[in-house]
């Protein structure tokens, strides 16, 4: 008999293909995701669940793990949705998307910071404005090329996005909290510096960390003092990284020349409004790796780890590999 796969969303067909002679999979009747409490209902039925856009806390893993769930998949990189740290001392293998979204996301990570510093959002809307805004001479704007851009989270998509920084003209610097090797560092052609000092130095700040609760809002009112004031700020992270309020403080006192976000700390029910006001702020709705081949890669990656562990090994993508050691 099949093991059953329950989804909270729905994805194409072609995600599911693969894997259907092995598994049967239940997903919502519509594009209207599962609510979590029907998901509480469901889960007891199934053998494994494939996550997409909802919590995972403590009562779903209690479910799970009574009713023999195998192991539970994000549909993503970032798992702060789920307890993954319960889940660890309950022995349920969680699985996530490390490696299918770091291309889609430095690009989108790349091409904010080249935007955002040479102002093309805020063009764009004054041409459509019918404003022709183009000075002779203005400081308006930053050149890209010969800038120091500073990564913070030196991780797949911080290097990627080095990579294609450099490609444009510029320097970089990184701080991670696990500094790379020295060969690593060598063959990125980048310099480690402690945060504040990065902060210090960087034309512009691109934040590429995970989110634990140790570093909710470690970008804030300090940390933008810190920064040069014609200095940018872009965030494809996560939201709860960054106080939105104290950025848009930085903002409009000229404090930082432009942001952009992409991660919004209450996402998707408000950004705060004052950013919505400013023109110097670029700001997308979580679409880091929102491409087609993109999300298919990740549905992929997602259910390939979730059923591996469910006939029994131990896939690449496991976020708490010691359950395995129980």
């Amino acid at each position: 008999m099949k093991q059953k796969i329950l989804l909270s969303k729905r994805v194409p067909e072609e995600c599911l293909a693969p894997y259907e002679d092995r598994f049967e999979f239940t997903l919502p009747p519509d594009d209207t995701a599962f609510t979590y409490e029907r998901i509480l209902e469901l889960l007891p039925q199934y053998d494994g669940y494939l996550d997409i856009d909802r919590d995972a806390d403590k009562r779903v893993i209690d479910v799970a793990v009574d009713n023999g769930v195998k192991a539970i998949a994000n549909y993503g990189v970032g798992y702060d949705r789920i307890d993954w740290k319960y889940a660890t001392e309950r022995g349920l293998p969680i699985l996530n998307t490390p490696t299918s979204v770091t291309e889609a996301t430095a690009e989108l990570g790349a091409t904010l910071i080249f935007s955002v510093m040479r102002g093309i959002a805020r063009y764009d809307s004054q041409v459509r404005r019918k404003e022709w805004v183009s000075p002779l001479f203005s400081d308006l704007n930053t050149m890209i090329a010969g800038s120091t851009l500073g990564i913070v989270g030196f991780g797949r998509i911080g290097k990627r996005v080095c990579r294609k920084a450099q490609g444009m003209g510029m320097k970089v610097v990184y701080y991670d909290q696990y500094r790379a090797t020295p060969e690593v560092e060598q063959e990125f052609d980048v310099t480690y510096l402690p945060f504040d000092e990065l902060l210090a130095v960087s034309d512009c700040v691109t934040l590429h960390a995970p989110y634990f609760p140790e570093n909710h809002h470690m970008f804030n009112a300090e940390t933008f003092r810190k920064m040069k004031p014609t200095a940018y700020f872009v965030n494809t992270a996560r939201g709860k990284l960054v106080d939105e309020e104290a950025l848009c403080r930085a903002l409009e006192s000229g404090q930082l020349k432009g942001a952009a976000m992409d991660v919004f700390e209450t996402e998707p029910n408000s950004v705060y409004p004052g950013l919505l006001k400013l023109d110097n702020v670029i700001l997308t709705p979580h679409i880091g790796s929102l491409t087609m081949r993109s999300r298919m890669a990740m549905c992929d990656e997602a259910l390939a780890g979730l059923t591996a562990v469910m006939e029994g090994n131990v896939p690449h993508n496991v976020v708490n590999p010691s359950v395995f050691q129980k």
